[in-house]
C-alpha cells in the first residue's frame, strides 16, 4: 500500500461516518417535511415475499387513475429519501416498497412514511442470519403498522397467522384478503395456471366478482396480485379498470419475468432471490408448465437454518423429478449427492460461473423447452438468458453490484468496476437536479 494511500484511509472512514450519521439524519428529517407537506396518499408495502411484485403492480394500476409515484425494487431508507425528496405536487398516491435486512430497519423508515396505508404480504424466514426465524421477521416488520395513519387502512393476508397478529399493533382499519381463511374480506378462488397459460382466478368479496387475467406464470401470484387488487378497489378505483390494468402487467424482471430467445427456449427468471422455504413454488410453477423439456438451472440457496449440503440435496431431488436436466452454478454438485448414473447421464451437471452455464445452454439449448433460472442475485444468472437477446460483455463473477443485470450500464461491457462505479454516480447526481411541478 502507498503512502497515498495510507492518507486517505482516515479520510474515507470519515466521511463515511459523516455520510451514514449526520447527513443521514439530516436528509431524513428533510425528507419527512417534504412528505407532510404532501396531500399524496402513501401506501407501503412489506412483507417477505411479493412486495415489488405488489408495488409494482399497484402502481400500474393507480397510475392509470390518478398521477402516482413509486418505488420499487430498491427498498432501503437512503431510496425512500430519495422518493420523498423526488415527489412533486401533483401526485395523488406515493407507492412505495420497504425491506428490512436487519434489527430496527423498519422503523426509521416508517416514522419518516407514515403511510395511509399498509401491506403485509407474508412472513417468511427471509435474512435468516439477521432474524433467526419467522417471529423475529414479523416483530421487525410490524413496526411499520406502528406508524400506520389511524384513519388510514391495513391490507393484510390472512393465510398467514403471523401477519394476522400484526393487527393488533394499529387502530387503523383492517382488509384482510386470502384464498384459504374462509372469513377473509376477500378471496381468490379458481386460481388456474400453467405456463403458456397465465395466471387467472376470481376475486370474491364485499359484494363483487371480479374475473382476473394476468401475465404471471405460476399460481403463486395470487398472493401479490390479490393485496394490489384489494389495495386499489380500497382506494376508489373502478373495478373494470382494476382488472385491465392487471391484464397488462408484466412480471417485475426477475420475479418470475420471461424471456423468450428467437427460435430458441423459454427462459423463466427468479433470480432475484432463493430463500430454501420458497424453493418449492418456483419448481411447482415449472412443474404445471405445458413444455416436452424442461430445465432448472439453480444458483445459490439462500436463508436457511442448518447444514447447507442437506438443502441442496433436497432442491436436486424436487428438481429432478419435475426436469430432464439440473444445472449447478456456483455450487459444487457434490453437495447434491446425485448418483453416478444421474452424472454421468447428464441429468446433473454443474458449471462454476454463469458464462459457462450460458455457453452450455447455448450449446444444447432447443426451442420447445422452458428453463426455469432461479437462484439468488449475487451471481447474476439472468445473464444466461439476456445473452440471447442482446450481445453480453460483462461475464464477472462477482461484480459487487446489488441489483439485477437488467438495468445495469455495464452490461453489455467488458467488466470495468471504477467505470462501472463512475456511471452509477453520474446517475445519482441526477437526484439534486431540480424538478419542475
Amino acid at each position: 500500500m502507498s503512502n497515498k494511500e495510507r492518507q486517505r484511509g482516515p479520510v474515507r472512514k470519515l466521511l463515511f461516518k459523516f455520510r451514514t450519521g449526520p447527513q443521514k439524519r439530516i436528509r431524513m428529517r428533510s425528507a419527512a417535511r417534504r412528505r407532510l407537506k404532501s396531500s399524496a396518499r402513501f401506501v407501503a408495502v412489506t412483507g417477505s415475499s411479493g412486495k415489488s411484485t405488489t408495488a409494482g403492480l399497484l402502481s400500474h394500476i393507480l397510475q392509470a387513475y390518478a398521477p402516482t409515484q413509486s418505488q420499487v425494487g430498491s427498498n432501503t431508507v437512503s431510496q425512500l429519501i430519495r422518493t420523498l425528496k423526488r415527489m412533486s405536487l401533483v401526485e395523488h398516491f406515493v407507492v412505495t416498497e420497504l425491506g428490512v435486512s436487519a434489527k430496527s430497519k423498519m422503523e426509521p423508515m416508517a416514522s419518516m412514511l407514515c403511510p395511509d396505508v399498509a401491506i403485509v404480504t407474508m412472513i417468511g424466514t427471509e435474512h435468516y442470519s439477521a432474524f433467526r426465524g419467522r417471529e423475529g421477521v414479523a416483530k421487525e416488520k410490524g413496526a411499520l403498522l406502528d406508524h400506520l395513519q389511524e384513519d388510514g387502512f391495513a391490507v393484510l393476508n390472512a393465510d398467514d397467522e403471523m401477519v394476522m397478529d400484526m393487527a393488533q399493533r394499529t387502530r387503523a382499519r383492517k382488509v384482510t384478503f386470502g384464498k384459504d381463511a374462509a372469513t377473509a374480506d376477500y378471496r381468490a378462488e379458481d386460481i388456474q395456471a400453467g405456463f403458456p397459460d397465465m395466471l387467472s382466478f376470481t376475486l370474491v368479496g364485499k359484494g363483487q366478482r371480479l374475473e382476473l387475467k394476468t401475465l404471471f406464470p405460476g399460481e403463486h401470484f395470487w398472493m401479490p396480485v390479490t393485496a394490489a387488487v384489494v389495495t386499489a378497489l380500497e382506494l376508489g378505483v373502478p373495478a373494470e379498470l382494476v382488472a385491465a390494468q392487471v391484464a397488462t402487467f408484466s412480471p417485475v424482471n426477475g420475479r418470475c419475468s420471461i424471456v423468450q430467445a428467437p427460435d430458441g427456449p423459454t427462459f423463466i427468471l427468479d433470480s432475484t432471490k432463493a430463500p430454501y422455504g420458497t424453493l418449492d413454488l418456483a419448481f411447482d410453477m415449472l412443474a404445471k408448465a405445458k413444455a416436452p423439456h424442461k430445465r432448472v438451472i439453480l444458483g445459490i440457496i439462500s436463508d436457511y437454518s442448518g447444514a447447507s449440503s442437506q438443502k441442496y440435496r433436497n432442491a436436486w431431488r424436487t428438481a429432478r423429478e419435475i426436469s430432464d436436466q439440473v444445472i449447478f452454478v456456483g455450487k459444487s454438485i457434490s453437495s447434491a449427492k446425485p448418483t453416478r448414473e444421474d452424472v454421468e447421464s447428464g441429468r446433473i451437471i454443474g458449471f462454476e460461473n454463469a458464462h459457462e452455464a450460458f455457453e452450455h445452454i447455448k450449446a444444447t439449448a432447443r426451442p420447445d423447452e422452458v428453463i426455469l433460472i432461479k437462484g439468488s442475485t449475487n451471481l447474476h444468472l439472468e445473464r444466461i438468458a439476456l445473452g440471447y437477446t442482446q450481445p453480453v460483455q460483462c461475464w464477472a463473477v462477482a461484480c459487487g453490484k446489488p441489483g439485477g443485470c437488467f438495468r445495469c450500464p455495464g452490461l453489455l461491457l467488458p467488466f470495468d468496476k471504477n467505470a462501472l462505479k463512475r456511471k452509477e454516480k453520474l446517475d445519482r447526481l441526477a437526484f439534486w437536479k431540480p424538478r419542475k411541478i
